[in-house]
């Protein structure tokens, strides 16, 4: 990238024109990379900025309050969406839930695992047979088996 690739998407209407496009072409990507991080950034910018009460002395002292600054640090991409959702009632809790597995990906994952389970197992047979085979045709082990076979049974 050069500096004045740099610059050309610092440029508002080119951005707008990204957004448009991802918006057209992945409208599920639009959704949860920037829609819901949207929702998400308003939310706690919101949290951070409750005005702080400040301790009372008594009970009879009324209560008083300091404003909150806060200052937030986010992609140019972002600031519409925030904007537009600052004054609106946000549901935090629907984009921070994850939905249940489907019955699909269930299936997927037990046959991914057994799969995986029966490749290992057929592997560590083929391994095993050979290596005992292996085992049992050096002179030495042939030797020692022999010596156990001589020994009397008490």
């Amino acid at each position: 990238f050069s500096k004045d690739d740099v610059e050309k998407c610092k440029q508002k209407d080119l951005l707008e024109q990204m957004m448009a496009e991802m918006i057209g072409e992945f409208p599920d990507l639009h959704r949860t990379i920037v829609s819901e991080r949207d929702i998400y950034l308003t939310y706690m910018l919101k949290q951070a900025a409750k005005q702080i009460e400040l301790p009372r002395a008594s009970e009879n002292e009324p209560r008083k309050y300091i404003p909150a600054v806060v200052v937030g640090v986010v992609g140019m991409g972002h600031v519409p969406g925030i904007e537009k959702n600052w004054n609106s009632d946000l549901k935090i809790q629907e984009i921070m839930s994850v939905p249940p597995p489907s019955a699909s990906s269930k299936i997927f994952k037990f046959v991914l695992k057994a799969t995986v389970l029966g490749l290992l197992g057929y592997g560590c047979y083929r391994v095993g047979h050979r290596t005992v085979e292996y085992v049992l045709s050096i002179p030495a082990t042939q030797t020692y088996l022999q010596r156990l076979s001589e020994i009397p049974q008490q």
